[in-house]
């Protein structure tokens, strides 16, 4: 319990504060702007980092000094104005400059920065909603505006330096579960390369497969050309009415075409059908694509693959689907492709595709396989699942603890 007296911050979603504490606007301490527009032309190997809101690891490129609009000091923050970061604060440990995609901010005031940037943490939700235009954003008049609860200087210090120890403790648990999960996503690939290319016999006699990402198989086993097996089909629906099936990574989905999310068609009856037990594929982005079987009847874009096995055998469609997609999580099928890998555009030509060449077990073992890849991958999602619900719960913690310390509802 805290042994001071509160007050109504006047603010609603600050609440109380303690009574010696006031309210005050974030552009007491801070000079705000855009970005600059920076095109990719402009981008040099070395200098000074730019920062992007749409870019991995927020690292746009480099600018030499003299190019740069508005410097930014270690200290001083970026926002994501729109994308999926899109309010995400960071405060930069070096010097900086940012595109037009983000919201630069200059801390200018007499205020702890850390303090400040702990604040922009804990009340984020509330200060960064998106302004509901075309293109989802916040502005820099919305961040100006916003208010801030102000303590003295020397709680400001005392916050700072409880939240960074107790903060650093809950970023090492989660760092280290992170790692825990990429070491298990790495065993999962790693098995099921293994079994579907040398099977659950480890006694088996092994030949040379002639196939690079293939190795060794067993003696029994024969390899043969993907068109002995499946068989490409492209049936245009000509009508309405069906499930529209979308490509993800997280397998086939019915896509929500009422919401205008995403891509969208103004005719779905020019896309293809799909029918119970076909493979979709997106073989167009081999870097990001994916490949499911279809449970439902539906349509789906003309531009993906849509395969199935060959009528007169007697094939698990099951095996061929984890063959399929360990392709595209070791990057086999990237390998093959053609086009323009960095705009999302690396392509699995059609002759590539049919002449790629698959091992052949024998049905029984196909079933074998796929009976023992579902239960050991089905206990390592369950894994996955345990682990990034521990993930959320500290960073749900971390968020309230931040939230209640810079609002003074915990004492320092």
């Amino acid at each position: 319990m805290l042994n001071r007296e509160m007050k109504d911050s006047g603010v609603e979603y600050i609440g109380d504060i303690p009574k010696n504490w006031k309210i005050a606007k974030f552009s007491r301490f801070t000079d705000v702007g855009m970005g600059q527009t920076i095109l990719k032309s402009d981008i040099e190997k070395k200098g000074i980092p730019i920062y992007s809101a749409t870019q991995s690891e927020s690292i746009f490129g480099y600018l030499s000094l003299d190019k740069i609009n508005n410097l930014l000091k270690p200290g001083d923050f970026i926002i994501p104005a729109r994308g999926n970061s899109i309010g995400a604060v960071k405060m930069l440990k070096s010097y900086g400059g940012s595109t037009q995609t983000t919201i630069w901010v200059k801390i200018i005031g007499d205020i702890n920065k850390r303090y400040l940037y702990y604040v922009a943490l804990g009340l984020r939700e509330y200060w960064f909603y998106f302004v509901r235009t075309a293109i989802p954003q916040i502005t820099t008049q919305q961040v100006s505006s916003n208010k801030l609860p102000l303590p003295s200087s020397s709680e400001q210090n005392q916050i700072v330096n409880v939240l960074d120890t107790k903060i650093n403790k809950i970023d090492v648990i989660v760092l280290d579960t992170q790692q825990s999960i990429l070491e298990l996503k790495k065993y999962k690939q790693s098995l099921i390369t293994e079994t579907v290319t040398k099977g659950l016999d480890k006694n088996a006699e092994m030949k040379d497969s002639g196939i690079e990402w293939v190795g060794k198989v067993p003696n029994a086993w024969t390899i043969t050309k993907l068109n002995n097996l499946f068989e490409i089909k492209k049936i245009i629906s000509k009508e309405l009415g069906y499930d529209v099936l979308s490509v993800t990574q997280n397998g086939l989905k019915v896509k929500n075409i009422d919401n205008n999310s995403g891509q969208m068609s103004a005719d779905y009856s020019k896309y293809q059908i799909v029918q119970q037990g076909d493979f979709v594929m997106n073989h167009m982005d081999l870097l990001t694509g994916w490949v499911d079987i279809s449970e439902c009847t539906g349509v789906t874009s003309p531009d993906y693959r849509v395969f199935k096995t060959k009528n007169f055998l007697n094939l698990f469609d099951r095996y061929y689907l984890y063959v399929f997609q360990i392709c595209y999580m070791n990057k086999i099928f990237y390998g093959l492709g053609q086009g323009v890998s960095n705009m999302g555009r690396w392509r699995l030509q059609t002759d590539k595709f049919l002449n790629f060449y698959l091992p052949l077990p024998s049905t029984t073992e196909q079933y074998q396989i796929v009976e023992f890849l579902d239960e050991k991958t089905s206990k390592i999602d369950n894994l996955i699942k345990d682990k990034e619900q521990i993930i959320k719960e500290n960073e749900d913690y971390k968020k309230s603890l931040i939230y209640e310390y810079v609002t003074g509802k915990k004492q320092a």
